[in-house]
């Protein structure tokens, strides 16, 4: 696979966008080794994979862009990556489209299994990267972010939240700096009410 995400915003049809940016450096950040293997598939089934690539960077593929490991199987992925992902698609914006939602909720989830800030390990340029794309794709999640937890602890508490789930595990920190004033006592969030999914959505 050619690694290069400038390669791959080069067949960008949005360029800047905030979920073209984050596919493209979740991509290229699993490609770099700091997430785990699945995530340079997205965690998607590779039909979709390739759909997505086709619908966000045309001609990628086509150029040699392919992820260079087999594509995992839904059985191997972490159990807690479908709950990710099944929240933040719970707390979608109204009127979104329903599959840049899904690939962006893919890439969301993925960038919790780095080891450093969400957005590091997404590839973006900072944390407001991760709030833009979270407020117009994800708006509720957005908004109930209250006590302005740092993102990944806060997407684990929501899913502990919603599974019932006490004590909560925290996410994959260990390699970052600021790891001390992440996860110090924070005050309770609010639960995102879950929404109604259309009929014949799948989730990973």
């Amino acid at each position: 696979m050619n690694r290069s995400v400038l390669l791959l915003d080069a067949f960008a049809v949005h360029p800047g966008d905030p979920v073209s940016r984050a596919l493209s450096g979740v991509l290229e950040s699993a490609a770099a080794g700091c997430l785990p293997r699945f995530a340079q598939w997205l965690g998607l089934p590779p039909d979709e994979f390739r759909r997505m690539l086709d619908t966000w960077f045309p001609g990628a593929a086509e150029s040699g862009w392919e992820p260079d490991v087999p594509p995992a199987e839904p059985a191997t992925l972490p159990c807690e990556f479908g709950d990710l992902v099944e929240m933040l698609w719970s707390g979608r914006s109204a009127g979104s489209d329903a599959l840049t939602v899904r690939w962006a909720a893919h890439a969301l989830a993925c960038g919790c299994f780095g080891r450093t800030h969400l957005w590091q390990d997404m590839g973006l340029s900072g944390r407001e990267d991760v709030s833009k794309l979270l407020s117009l794709a994800f708006e509720p999640v957005f908004r109930a972010n209250t006590t302005d937890m740092k993102w990944k602890k806060f997407f684990y508490h929501q899913v502990c939240e919603r599974l019932d789930l006490h004590p909560c595990p925290e996410p994959s920190c260990s390699g970052c700096d600021h790891f001390a004033d992440c996860h110090g006592a924070e005050a309770r969030v609010d639960l995102l009410q879950p929404v109604s999914m259309p009929p014949g959505t799948k989730l990973s």
